[in-house]
């Protein structure tokens, strides 16, 4: 109202930027969305995990392996699934009965193929193969000598727990792939369960994942599921085996789980196997062995305690039902136990909390709601923060007009010697600011800056990092892959933070300027936000290549399934392969940051030198408004009243943004 009055542009037009990105994060808020990813070992119960956490027998519980397909469990109107399958068709089943046999028959494995790794065979074998022979418009071929890399690999090996003799294990998996190859296409690959499950599973999303390999491996379809997930779940069972795991070992260094190890959960299944003084002993180990793990992090439960409970919950006559499961022999012992104690001759207390008791699960629901609110918290967090930043910049900006229409209320005279000072001002930062980003480019670039000092320096330390493995180990494969994945994290990190770094430094150039000048630099400062840094990367995106196609696998997948003929030569090659590779990453960085760095300096002297000329075109709109002195200080007072509301929102977004930041830690 006031801009419009005195002809003035609207202030929030020059904001527009800022103005999406709050958009753009309040819309994430208030999705609030969260991806709870189940793995782990065989024979773990993550269906029943899944289907106590949910309330509902949802998922078919006597599987012992799930197929290749990832499960993802949503909230709907209705309970429906949609299948995906190899050749990319999809397929709705919406009939109850229907959706549940689908469940029964897609999410278990034929018992004669249960002690073979079929969502291994299945991906890298028969997807694939079918996929070439289906771009070809050619029937499935898959040779020998690709099935003999694929029975040589460590993974697929290892995944042999159950000691099958050598000849006979490779043709069964032989034996599979001829079964199975000529209907490919019906592989499911990805099954998604709709479900009414209420307000309680608003945003949450849960990914059931196909099992764990021997030594802890997941699929690649799973490794891009792990990256994106919030949190992540392991199971493993607390009885019938040792506590020391292999398995989760490796699995909490493999590359996708390491990226984000504070949103991984070890949940020791099936407590109620065990006397509560073997589940201290047992708890107390577990923090030992595994202490790389927040303690908080790790929880022993038993799901099918926890789904007692919620099914007793909902029926009137518990008692009926207990004989109803006595008799067709599928009453688990500790629920007789649970009933004795509190109904029988030892009777005290109330069975269905009894059972919550013994499931555990308290601890599943807190943990996860703590860990959800950080990372909800987070968010918020830089939401605020682009709160804020508007509002100092609409304070600045209305405190100087607001001074300009004073100067002009008192003397025009007075005035038009300010306006020509302060354009004065801004002529100079301008000038100044070429000088300054110039001498900020010159530190980053060449062969003396550093960009090139500090990408040089991460491939070294690689090479010395490397330089350790032992190369008989038989983790070797998998931790020079852990070290050059983590290496390729760091260089992304790299990327992002050296880019930063280079509009920092402008901003602290600019600072510097504006320290004795009339104009905040808070009203010159270009308004850079995410997308700002997008459209950049995206114009400098050629070359990225490299680390594209290194973070695909291709280094990897060439010689992952190379005929072990001699393990110190395979693992030399694929080194040799991964330094190569780190070094072209590294000249690509170089080259592109570099050229990021022009990039971004022509933008910020391009909208430092706008936001300039605006502000000059302002101030002469108040040197040449016709109003009169009444309309003068109806302004001044209604800018005042404004400046002061902002300060207001600006000091309680501040104290809300402080309060999320303690939340978040």
């Amino acid at each position: 109202m006031n801009a419009e009055r005195a002809g003035m542009p609207n202030p929030l037009e020059r904001l527009g930027s800022l103005l999406l990105d709050i958009r753009n994060k309040a819309e994430k808020v208030r999705d609030d969305r969260f991806n709870l990813m189940i793995a782990g070992e065989s024979k773990s119960g993550k269906s029943t995990f899944i289907n106590a956490y949910l309330g509902i027998e949802l998922l078919p519980t006597d599987v012992k392996q799930c197929t290749s397909a990832i499960i993802e469990i949503k909230n709907g109107e209705e309970f429906y699934v949609r299948a995906t399958y190899a050749n990319g068709r999809k397929e709705e089943i919406k009939e109850n009965s229907s959706a549940k046999q689908f469940l029964k028959d897609n999410a278990a494995l034929d018992d004669k193929y249960r002690d073979i790794p079929v969502p291994t065979i299945n991906s890298e074998i028969l997807v694939k193969s079918g996929l070439r022979a289906h771009a070809k418009g050619a029937n499935i071929s898959v040779s020998k000598r690709e099935v003999e890399d694929l029975l040589n690999a460590p993974e697929v090996q290892e995944a042999n727990i159950h000691n099958i003799p050598t000849d006979e294990y490779k043709k069964k998996i032989w034996d599979y792939i001829q079964e199975k190859k000529n209907n490919w296409q019906n592989i499911v690959t990805k099954i998604e369960v709709m479900f009414p499950f209420g307000d309680e599973m608003r945003g949450i999303e849960i990914i059931d994942s196909p099992g764990v390999c021997a030594h802890g491996g997941v699929a690649e379809i799973t490794s891009k599921y792990i990256e994106s997930a919030d949190a992540i779940i392991f199971l493993k069972p607390v009885s019938g085996q040792a506590l020391e795991s292999t398995q989760f070992n490796q699995f909490m260094r493999n590359t996708s789980v390491a990226r984000n190890k504070n949103a991984l959960f070890l949940v020791l299944t099936r407590a109620t196997n065990v006397t509560p003084n073997d589940l201290r002993r047992l708890e107390s180990e577990a923090h030992k062995q595994f202490n790389s793990l927040d303690h908080r992090n790790i929880i022993l439960v038993d799901s099918k305690a926890e789904l007692y409970a919620k099914k007793f919950s909902a029926i009137d006559d518990i008692e009926a039902e207990l004989r109803r499961l006595n008799e067709t022999e599928t009453l688990d012992d500790f629920v007789v136990k649970a009933y004795t104690e509190t109904n029988g001759i030892f009777g005290k207390g109330d069975l269905i909390t009894k059972l919550q008791e013994m499931s555990r699960f308290e601890q599943i629901y807190n943990s996860l709601e703590v860990f959800g609110r950080k990372a909800h918290y987070i968010l918020l967090g830089s939401l605020l923060d682009s709160i804020c930043k508007i509002y100092t910049k609409l304070w600045n900006d209305l405190n100087l007009q607001v001074d300009m229409f004073r100067q002009k209320g008192e003397d025009p005279n007075e005035l038009a010697k300010k306006i020509a000072n302060i354009k004065g001002e801004l002529d100079v930062i301008n000038n100044k600011m070429y000088k300054g980003v110039d001498a900020v480019v010159r530190r980053f670039r060449g062969d003396e800056g550093v960009i090139y000092k500090t990408a040089n320096q991460a491939v070294l330390d690689f090479k010395t990092q490397v330089s350790s493995i032992s190369e008989d180990s038989s983790e070797s494969f998998s931790e020079l892959e852990r070290k050059a994945i983590e290496k390729i994290d760091e260089f992304k990190q790299l990327t992002k933070s050296l880019q930063e770094d280079v509009v920092s430094e402008f901003d602290k150039e600019l600072i510097s300027l504006s320290d004795n000048s009339t104009i905040p630099f808070e009203l010159l400062m270009p308004d850079f936000t995410e997308k700002t840094f997008d459209e950049i990367r995206e114009s400098t995106k050629s070359k990225a290549e490299e680390t594209k196609s290194y973070e695909d696998g291709v280094t990897f997948k060439k010689t992952k399934y190379y005929s072990e003929y001699s393990k110190k030569r395979h693992y030399t090659i694929i080194k040799e392969n991964i330094i190569s590779r780190l070094d072209e990453i590294r000249n690509a960085l170089i080259d592109n940051l570099g050229e990021f760095t022009e990039n971004i300096r022509s933008r910020y002297i391009q909208e430092l030198s706008e936001n300039a000329d605006n502000k000059k075109k302002e101030l002469d709109i108040i040197m040449e408004a016709k109003i009169t002195a009444e309309q003068n200080k109806k302004i001044i007072k209604e800018l005042t009243i404004l400046i002061k509301c902002i300060s207001s929102a600006n000091s309680d977004a501040a104290k809300i943004q402080g309060g999320i930041a303690k939340n978040a830690q």
